[in-house]
């Protein structure tokens, strides 16, 4: 039902009394709970044709700023020009001071957008925006920078901070002066290149001279480099100046080690034939042995992430021919809950004592419920005992989008209208299948993830006690 709220006029009057005197104060003071029913919350939207403003009908006055009467360009432009600002940041100080005249807009920018050019030309400075500038010609700030014996860039960038650059020299002449541009060596006249314009020798020339040192690593290249021995035209980031032909630093300096971002590794054939004469028989020994310390550093612990290309399973790796659960090939669905019927088992917890012992066949998996995951029922289904599981008796639990309409029905028909209403009746009536009796536990957020949690625990002591 609509509801009806006071006249236009009788509203204003109200709320003028109350001396609100800004729209903060009228949200502050609908939120207390002190506001009259027939006093709309939104003023604005309820009254439509009728409304003329905030400060109208809170009786301050105040008018907004896109239906304030401002002062001419003109004549706003001489005002401020008469407080002798140096700069917008003073603007904006002496427009937070209050000092400001009303139809003075404090963002002329915008208000004056037709006959607006600059905040030089507004406050009367003179002073021009960068991406206004006319600088020098190229030939000339070239000329003119070369002159001050600079000997790169940061000398160039300390000598702009410094307030002695000339207005019409850029400060950053690469973007002014844009198809002219060469590079900071030619500009500064020192002839340094930039790495990525620089011509080098071809990656397997690069390649053979590198190998002619002996370097071990790249850690021994990088002392290299930093000597000051390097020629000019091999380059001190080979993997990035030679893209297209890099493979990887034990191939460029001819160690053959893999590299990754932890060090310089063995090749994979190598590293595998290390591993597999230790003898370990599962993934989780490799781990205890990596922790031993005894591993050598150019073996990695992630073998699989490191060596991607070569990596097949930790079986392989290992040299156990163990294949992990998701790439063996099991019985088919039907196949395998016939054998396991035959077995006789009873329950879960025969079925873990089994399925860890030798006479399981490999084309049975441990985790029957996982692997069959479209044709799973139940693990009374599977055994073939008819049981039904406690963790599965939970799972059948309806959603609650379906259970609330049943509990609400229940409340209506039998007039419930507590909990000792509702406690007495479940105690007399059976509830629908699959409706709980405590419906705050059940369907609580956290309780749910906790037995969540916990009924997958039990599910995996219960196959691997």
């Amino acid at each position: 039902m609509k509801k009806e709220f006071r006249r236009i006029g009788d509203a204003k009057k109200f709320v003028q009394s109350l001396g609100l005197k800004s729209r903060t104060e009228w949200n502050v003071y609908y939120k207390s709970g002190k506001k009259p029913d027939d006093i709309p919350t939104n003023p604005r939207r309820s009254y439509g044709d009728d409304w003329i403003g905030w400060g109208e009908f809170l009786g301050t006055g105040n008018i907004s700023v896109n239906k304030r009467q401002f002062n001419s360009f003109k004549n706003t432009k001489k005002f401020v020009q008469e407080l002798g600002f140096n700069g917008t940041k003073e603007w904006k100080e002496y427009c937070k001071s209050g000092k400001k005249p009303d139809d003075i807009p404090s963002t002329p920018n915008r208000t004056y957008k037709k006959e607006w050019k600059s905040w030089g030309d507004f406050l009367g400075t003179g002073n021009i925006a960068p991406k206004d500038m006319q600088f020098r010609s190229y030939d000339s700030a070239k000329k003119f920078v070369q002159e001050l014996g600079f000997n790169g860039t940061k000398e160039w960038k300390e000598y702009c901070k410094s307030g002695k650059k000339p207005d019409d020299m850029p400060t950053n002449p690469r973007r002014s002066y844009g198809d002219d541009w060469i590079g900071w060596g030619e500009f500064l006249g020192t002839g340094n290149i930039a790495p990525k314009d620089m011509q080098f020798r071809s990656y397997d020339s690069a390649k053979k001279f590198v190998q002619s040192l002996g370097l071990k690593s790249r850690t021994e290249w990088n002392v290299y480099y930093k000597s000051g021995k390097k020629p000019d035209d091999i380059p001190t980031n080979p993997s990035s100046s030679y893209k297209k032909e890099w493979k990887s630093w034990g191939d460029f300096l001819g160690t053959g080690n893999i590299a990754n971002n932890y060090g310089d590794y063995r090749s994979f054939n190598s590293a595998k034939k290390f591993v597999q004469s230790l003898k370990l028989k599962t993934q989780r020994e490799w781990e205890l042995y990596c922790k031993s310390g005894k591993k050598p550093k150019n073996i990695p612990i992630h073998s699989n992430s490191s060596y991607k290309k070569e990596w097949k399973s930790w079986g392989d790796f290992l040299g156990t021919g163990n294949i992990a659960p998701k790439d063996m090939q099991f019985r088919s669905y039907d196949s395998a809950k016939k054998f396991v019927q035959s077995l006789g088992l009873k329950n879960l917890r025969e079925w873990g004592t089994y399925h860890k012992s030798s006479r399981r066949p490999s084309n049975i998996p441990s985790n029957p419920r996982k692997i069959y995951k479209k044709e799973w029922k139940s693990w009374g289904d599977f055994l073939g005992t008819g049981n039904i599981a406690n963790i599965e008796i939970s799972e059948e639990t309806l959603p609650w989008k379906i259970a609330k309409p049943l509990y609400q029905k229940i409340k209506i028909e039998n007039n419930l209208k507590n909990l000792e209403d509702w406690k007495k009746y479940i105690k007399k009536h059976k509830l629908p299948k699959g409706l709980p009796k405590d419906p705050t536990r059940t369907y609580s957020k956290q309780v749910v993830m906790k037995k969540k949690k916990e009924r997958q625990l039990r599910y995996d002591q219960n196959l691997n006690p």
